[in-house]
């Protein structure tokens, strides 16, 4: 690591691994290639040649010993989440991990304590609260002094089923929860956080319209107390793309597609206020142009991203799953 730059590696190369790069690579001046790793090394070359990585290796644990690298960013699915972590943390590697960070909260919990006795950042990639748009729709709630009382947020795709991919895979801890709810879920412990509120627990309802789907393929959670919270997800089904928060003389709408926030309308006591960021790239280059300023200025925690709304958040979808039958999600094979 030099003064200027942080050296970043790629483990798991998949889809968003490519989005993750194309922004390091374009948009983040204290940010550079490293090394890209994956379980075959044909791929990892091949991916290395693409984006002109300078190493590349068919192993983690490779990967983990290479001196040469100062950040790992784990781009792969998340029942793999913990093995990985665990050889970077304990190569003395700071950590991104793709969301959801881990299944369960123990694992959090086990992984941060490692990372703490490592001097290390570990931080779970919600790229969604690190993008401008939403920092300074946090700054004007804490500016005005606003309070908020209610919560709407969904994320939701129709996939097609198919008994092959990941996403119904029981196996591979697929379903709605764990892979999208995980974002309406962040932005409601997150807002709950600015507000000082303690994160209650869900209510949740299950839809199952197919009987070959073994995983929650819609899913809604209601929070009670004060600040209701009506969120959706859904791998089956189109959900609403934005998201509205409101509060005695306020009321937000985070527009399409919310989790990528570039346009907010408010309305405040009777006036209308827009915040509007133009595009830049992808979005991943807020996340890490974020955690890179936190490496060079030797932090091992992050404001915007902090551990305590990941552990929150993993436990809200414990909760959920258990709730409804199907904590095996949460357990890695």
């Amino acid at each position: 690591m030099s003064d200027q730059h942080v050296r970043w590696a790629i483990a798991g190369l998949g889809n968003i691994a490519h989005r993750f790069v194309k922004d390091l690579l374009k948009h983040v001046p204290n940010a550079r290639l490293e090394a890209v790793a994956a379980r075959q090394l044909s791929r990892a070359k091949q991916f290395a040649q693409i984006y002109q990585s300078p190493k590349y290796y068919g192993s983690y644990q490779q990967l983990a010993q290479d001196p040469d690298v100062d950040a790992v960013y784990i781009a792969s699915i998340h029942p793999q989440h913990r093995v990985m972590a665990k050889i970077f943390l304990n190569h003395g590697k700071h950590v991104l991990v793709e969301k959801p960070a881990f299944t369960t909260v123990a694992d959090w919990d086990a992984m941060a304590a490692l990372a703490q006795s490592q001097k290390r950042l570990l931080v779970e990639a919600m790229k969604s609260v690190t993008f401008p748009a939403y920092r300074q729709f946090k700054e004007f709630i804490k500016l005005n002094q606003i309070t908020l009382d209610s919560i709407e947020a969904s994320f939701g795709n129709a996939n097609p089923f198919d008994a092959q991919s990941r996403l119904f895979d029981p196996q591979l801890c697929g379903g709605a929860t764990l892979d999208v709810g995980v974002y309406p879920l962040w932005l409601y412990a997150d807002l709950c956080a600015l507000m000082g509120i303690s994160l209650p627990e869900p209510v949740v309802t299950h839809v199952q319209s197919n009987p070959k789907v073994r995983v929650d393929a819609t899913v809604e959670y209601r929070f009670s107390g004060a600040i209701r919270g009506l969120l959706g997800a859904s791998i089956s089904t189109d959900l609403p793309r934005q998201a509205r928060i409101k509060g005695p003389d306020f009321t937000a709408t985070i527009h399409d597609k919310w989790w990528n926030p570039k346009t907010i309308d408010m309305i405040y006591r009777g006036q209308n206020y827009q915040i509007v960021t133009p595009e830049r790239g992808g979005g991943f280059e807020y996340e890490i142009e974020h955690i890179s300023s936190l490496i060079l200025a030797g932090q091992e925690q992050s404001d915007l991203l902090p551990g305590a709304t990941t552990r929150k958040v993993i436990n809200s979808m414990q909760q959920a799953l258990t709730s409804i039958g199907l904590q095996s999600l949460l357990q890695v094979n």
